[in-house]
């Protein structure tokens, strides 16, 4: 037993246990922190592609429908990001083609629209809305109709694309009534007529 304290160094166990717990309390400090943080600083992605995109190859209606889903209120809008074009990877129109564009929404929540074509948001831009319509269905559904009056068009011998970016905006005023919108799902539709011109 004797010989065991002979050669344990008490000063050099005291400095080692110091270094132990300063590195422990460290690693707790930052660790600490680094949660703190990440709880009360998130960033928040304000655009997002919505996977949408019109070829339009041939005449017709084409439709299809952005699902808004996790929207919080906020002072901050939302801004989505779709396309319509007269080519795809294969083909582009033969023909000119004119098109005209609405937009229709569910009314589960109180959200409110604009929409520009071929710009930025700034305090110059256009909103392409030029009226809304509330429309219902058989079922008793009611929508929300927003009625563009520019007809757009695309030549045949051209690749052209037009970009649209819709901007929603979810009343912050709502934040204290969560119950009221958790889980709901607000569908955007996009109708496109397009027919030939000369």
């Amino acid at each position: 037993m004797n010989s065991f304290f002979k050669v344990f160094d008490k000063k050099r166990f005291t400095i080692v246990t110091q270094l132990i717990l300063i590195l422990l309390c460290l690693f707790l400090i930052v660790n600490i922190i680094g949660r703190t943080h990440a709880r009360y600083e998130s960033e928040v992605d304000v655009s997002a592609e919505a996977s949408v995109a019109f070829f339009l190859i041939n005449q017709g209606t084409y439709e299809n429908t952005i699902s808004l889903t996790g929207l919080t209120p906020s002072p901050d809008p939302i801004y989505y990001t779709f396309y319509v074009s007269n080519f795809n990877e294969e083909k582009r129109a033969n023909v000119n083609l004119e098109y005209s564009i609405k937009f229709e929404t569910t009314t589960n929540l109180p959200l409110t629209y604009e929409i520009i074509r071929n710009e930025s948001f700034s305090s110059e831009h256009t909103n392409i809305i030029s009226s809304t319509d509330i429309r219902q269905d058989d079922y008793d559904v009611f929508y929300k109709v927003f009625n563009c009056n520019g007809k757009y068009k695309f030549r045949y011998n051209t690749n052209e694309q037009d970009s649209y970016t819709l901007k929603v905006v979810f009343p912050e005023s709502y934040k204290n009534n969560p119950d009221a919108y958790q889980g709901v799902v607000e569908l955007f539709s996009i109708i496109i007529d397009a027919t030939q011109v000369a």
